[in-house]
């Protein structure tokens, strides 16, 4: 039931975030200083920012910018991650204890300091996000990864087709791959809303896209000056990132079987 309502309320936000854009008459990056902080009404659903563009619309084209990028950056370390700890499962003995080394050093830095060191020394850009949030992402995919490779191959099929001299990538593809993708799909949905709030806090100090074009972390920090005298400009995205980041969790504790 949980993961139901969570999928029903995450194709919600991609649905307006993919359709708003196409629907609305309002350009998203042109400021209309004459509208200025409108109040939501009939022409503006949710009202205009302080440059008087509607927020409907930049929230939404913010919104997409936002879960492309996680989407992207999540398949990256994903897929990185699910390769690292599967080989390192399957071969064992020094790539084994390679892996956990890494991945232990990973988990010792303090959560976005890595990234902010990285990224403030880059100019802000997809470039840098990437940079930022790459190296550090694929952890906790190939920890489970390898966790589940080691099981799976331990077992009576593996163990008899190395016997008859399997190569270690026909084990991984047709033997280990298969057997662990529900793990690490799990730890990717998580990875995903992690990745969503990190892109979203790097994008509010300033190392996300260059204007104009934003995304939800970057309406929030335009709208900081405003906080007291007109919250809703930054409430809005801030709204959007918290029922976008309880849908995924909702996903994910469908899928958990604890």
């Amino acid at each position: 039931m949980r993961g139901r309502a969570g999928l029903v309320l995450l194709a919600l936000v991609v649905a307006c975030c993919g359709l708003t854009p196409l629907l609305s008459p309002y350009d998203p990056h042109l400021p209309d200083p004459a509208r200025a902080l409108l109040p939501p009404g009939g022409r503006h659903w949710l009202g205009t920012d302080q440059l008087g563009r509607d927020l409907l619309t930049r929230t939404a084209v913010a919104g997409r910018t936002s879960l492309l990028f996680a989407l992207a950056v999540t398949g990256i370390t994903t897929a990185l991650g699910t390769v690292l700890g599967a080989a390192a499962g399957l071969a064992a003995g020094p790539s084994d204890r390679l892996l956990r080394f890494a991945a232990t050093v990973a988990l010792a830095l303090p959560g976005l300091t890595p990234a902010l060191a990285l990224a403030g020394v880059l100019p802000p850009g997809p470039g840098a996000m990437l940079a930022a949030l790459v190296p550090f992402g694929w952890v906790s995919c190939a920890l489970v990864a390898h966790t589940a490779t080691r099981r799976v191959a331990a077992t009576g099929y593996v163990l008899a087709a190395r016997a008859m001299g399997a190569s270690p990538l026909y084990l991984l593809r047709r033997t280990v791959l298969p057997h662990i993708a529900g793990p690490v799909l799990t730890v990717a949905t998580a990875d995903l809303a992690r990745t969503l709030v990190a892109v979203t806090s790097l994008s509010f100090l300033g190392l996300g896209l260059p204007p104009p074009e934003t995304d939800w972390g970057g309406m929030v920090s335009e709208a900081v000056p405003l906080l007291v005298a007109s919250p809703r400009p930054a409430v809005v995205p801030a709204l959007a990132l918290a029922v976008t980041g309880l849908a995924v969790a909702l996903v994910v504790d469908s899928r958990d079987p604890a």
